[in-house]
């Protein structure tokens, strides 16, 4: 507050005004009650304002007034003079006698709310630098009648230029800016200040003193001859003003010491000079605006570059190092042991971690052990390059997020998830990698319905199986316990989980255990619950659950006090080189806390200090389904989620399982490459180079179903001609040659094909996805694709099983 009155103060003083501040844009009852708790502790902790600043007679609270002066809590901004339900309280003052018009709506009035409306309006047809002045008013803190003008600008922050956020205040007193304006020695000049409905008559004294004459013109008419005019705000209002002065009986005594046209001219001067700063001020404003959106733009085309040329092609390396891995372990299942590949998978990955010893041959039925011992070296050559480009991958990641949420621009699908299955696929990937370091990872539920807990413990003297079947005994767990929901996007959470996770199994001494807690609290974080509902559009009656908290404990070097006061903040790590031998971005929490808020909920972070280990508590508003009378017949809801199926057309299916896949993909590579993934798992691919290699092959298969449906109903003939199989799920890429991915969607549709097509891409703006989705994609995946986000999202759409996988 100190630098703001050192910056504005001159202002003031140079400008003849009284009063400049910020109004904040509310639109109740959304944020309502954020801004007046901050407001309110933005004053406490403010030294320049008293006590009491804001306080009105009922309370605390944005107020407005009734016609009787009586001041009410003002909570829904709601006027009959205004088609904008808005609230605009007054926040920032420097002149210390408006302290009574702190938290004033001035929508409240019908002077100032048309005046805000005409900047609204001016705004939402695109002119962003429209200003507007009221009529002469009487301001809330000034208790005699001391005639004022409102200025009021448009303020847009520097990360969207065109989202309007509030308003710049500039308030004047005609008797100051008179006062100031005219030589000190003046007297005996009458000024008639009107607008189109009022007007003020003001008299100069001398020695600057100015008084008002009264309501109404009433100057001496017997001087009209000398009448001189003088218009002000052109175009600023819906009312203009006008400055007309006279001499009375005392000016000619002293026109001797100063004439009347020296008198005006100075006083014209210093108006144009507080217009001149002004417009100087918005001038230097809108230009710095202008560097920081150009700066903005630069900053996107460099986040798609490292999407698009970097970011694709590492992960694309990385699937392929995945199936290299996996077809390797299922040739020595079939050449050299007995046993099924999922099995020598696992017990493969465990040699790798050298958790068993592959001399052992209790599990080898005929294998040669140098064989053996080559291909274990093999796989976990491979296994290492693949943790290395992952790691630099979720280094990349990490940097897009940081940009999303930096810029305020990430977005999250809001829809009703079951925060068990949520959990089980966050915990579960992370059994192997405890295994592997040599940790116990401990799982403990607490289950809503009756409040019994239990435990699920990865032992680290198991086996392989007992890997699996713990993991198996978690996701089956959890999956009867999805009453409880959580309104976000999927995706975000996990990795927020995941992250978490990782951490705890990173920092965590091999040897010790890893735990993750969950606590259901009925009672908390209602009022983010019922905002949230109050979004969500679901076909089913919801309820607000309270929250669900879950707490990760590792067993790490814990963190001193000092410490957890930094550790969200950007790029933050301690002790990196020592602790994690100087590797990842210091980005991952920071990141994860946006996306937490994102969701109404709260991350945080708890250590006795070095080498207790910490805990990290992620809490999130629930909500869950409203019970239904058994008789009443409702649609089932999988997963607890909305059928994300787009309404651009209607499946012809109900549960589907996906067999047959066209990727559509000008780069050769990214086409071999996920053809191989889907045909390892039993799916039948074909490929396009571009949209129209696709449309062809769509129109080929269509004619082919077409002759199929009328060979069935027309007696046998002798024709043996192959018909090809319907097309179950098309994976579209963006950018082609020829014809865009987008453009050819929207002529399939046309077409008249109803199958799943995926869109993908590797640009990670939102306008790039709803270009997809808008020409009738029904999903889209940003690039790299990995089979088990693919997986994740068939099973949304109720899809059963993709080739021979079980969904």
């Amino acid at each position: 507050m100190n630098a703001y009155y050192k910056v504005v103060n001159p202002l003031l003083k140079i400008g003849l005004l009284r009063d400049m501040g910020t109004v904040p844009l509310l639109y109740p009852p959304h944020n309502v009650q954020g801004f007046e708790a901050y407001a309110y502790k933005f004053i406490a902790d403010t030294k320049y304002y008293p006590p009491k600043t804001g306080v009105s007679k009922f309370g605390k609270g944005i107020f407005a007034k009734y016609p009787n002066g009586t001041s009410y809590h003002d909570k829904t901004g709601k006027t009959k003079f205004s088609p904008f339900q808005i609230l605009t309280p007054v926040f920032e003052i420097i002149d210390i006698g408006s302290l009574s018009a702190v938290m004033y709506n001035l929508h409240s009035e019908i002077n100032r709310a048309k005046t805000i409306d005409i900047v609204i309006n001016a705004w939402l047809r695109g002119e962003y630098n429209r200003s507007a002045v009221t009529p002469l008013i009487q301001l809330v803190q000034d208790p005699t009648n001391r005639p004022a003008s409102l200025m009021v600008y448009p303020v847009a922050p520097p990360t969207n230029l065109t989202a309007l956020v509030g308003f710049i205040r500039i308030v004047q007193n005609w008797d100051t800016v008179l006062s100031q304006a005219i030589p000190s020695k003046a007297k005996g000049i009458d000024f008639v200040i009107s607008d189109s409905v009022k007007q003020y008559t003001f008299t100069i004294n001398g020695e600057r003193t100015v008084a008002l004459k009264g309501a109404g013109d009433v100057h001496d008419k017997s001087y009209d001859n000398y009448r001189r005019t003088y218009s002000a705000f052109q175009n600023m209002g819906y009312s203009s003003y006008s400055v007309v002065y006279y001499p009375n009986s005392d000016y000619f005594p002293a026109i001797l010491v100063i004439g009347p046209i020296v008198g005006c001219a100075v006083i014209m001067v210093l108006i144009l000079l507080v217009a001149f700063l002004v417009g100087a001020y918005y001038f230097i404003v809108n230009r710095q605006l202008q560097q920081k959106q150009e700066a903005l733009d630069s900053k996107r085309s460099f986040v798609r570059f490292i999407s698009h040329e970097i970011r694709t092609p590492l992960k694309t390396v990385c699937m392929g190092l995945k199936v290299l891995q996996d077809e390797a372990n299922a040739t020595v299942a079939e050449s050299v042991l007995e046993a099924e590949p999922a099995a020598v998978t696992a017990r493969l990955e465990l040699e790798v971690a050298h958790e068993v010893n592959a001399e052992d041959s209790d599990w080898i039925v005929s294998a040669d052990s140098m064989l053996l011992e080559e291909v274990v070296n093999w796989i976990g050559f491979m296994k290492d390059i693949e943790e290395s480009a992952n790691n630099a991958v979720e280094v990349l990641n990490e940097l897009m997020s940081y940009d999303k949420i930096e810029m305020k621009t990430m977005q999250i699908e809001k829809e009703p998830v079951a925060i068990w299955d949520l959990l089980a696929s966050s915990i579960k990937p992370f059994y192997i990698q405890a295994k592997e370091r040599g940790l116990q990872l401990k799982v403990q539920l607490e289950e809503p319905s009756d409040e019994e807990s239990m435990e699920l413990v990865l032992d680290r003297s198991g086996d392989a199986n007992r890997v699996i079947e713990s993991a198996a005994v978690l996701e089956e767990r959890l999956h009867g316990l999805q009453h409880l929901m959580v309104v976000g996007d999927s995706v975000r959470l996990t990795q927020v989980f995941r992250n978490v996770i990782s951490n705890a199994l990173k920092f965590s001494y091999p040897g010790t255990d890893v735990i993750v807690r969950t606590k259901w609290l009925p009672d908390r974080m209602e009022s983010i619950g019922a905002e949230l509902l109050e979004e969500l559009k679901s076909s089913r009656p919801m309820k607000v659950a309270g929250s669900l908290r879950v707490d990760v404990q590792d067993s790490g070097p814990g963190l001193p006090p000092e410490n957890l006061q930094h550790l969200f903040k950007e790029g933050v790590q301690f002790d990196a080189n020592k602790l994690q031998a100087g590797g990842g971005s210091g980005l991952g929490l920071w990141i994860a806390k946006g996306i937490v808020h994102l969701h109404g909920g709260e991350i945080s972070a708890f250590s006795r200090g070095r080498d207790t280990g910490a805990t990290f508590s992620v809490e999130l508003p629930v909500v869950q389904y409203v019970e239904q009378d058994s008789n009443e017949p409702h649609s089932e809801n999988l997963g607890g989620c909305e059928d994300p199926v787009s309404e651009v057309h209607i499946f012809p299916f109900g549960k589907l399982a996906v067999q047959n896949v066209l990727v559509v993909d000008d780069a050769a590579t990214n086409r071999k490459m996920m053809c191989r993934v889907l045909r390892n798992i039993g799916c039948k691919c074909s490929e396009a180079y571009d949209g129209t290699e696709c449309l062809e092959i769509m129109r080929g298969r269509l004619q082919s179903s077409l002759s199929e449906t009328v060979a069935s109903n027309c007696p046998a003939s002798d024709d043996e001609s192959v018909v090809e199989a319907p097309i179950d799920l098309i994976l579209m890429d963006s950018e082609m040659p020829i014809m865009k991915g987008p453009e050819t969607v929207a002529e399939l549709r046309r077409m008249g094909v109803n199958c799943l097509i995926f869109g993908c891409t590797g640009n990670v703006l939102q306008s790039d996805h709803d270009h997809f989705t808008t020409n009738g994609a029904d999903f889209v995946l940003t690039k790299p694709l990995s089979l088990e986000r693919l997986s994740e999202t068939l099973k949304s759409f109720h899809c059963v099983s993709i080739g021979d996988r079980i969904l």
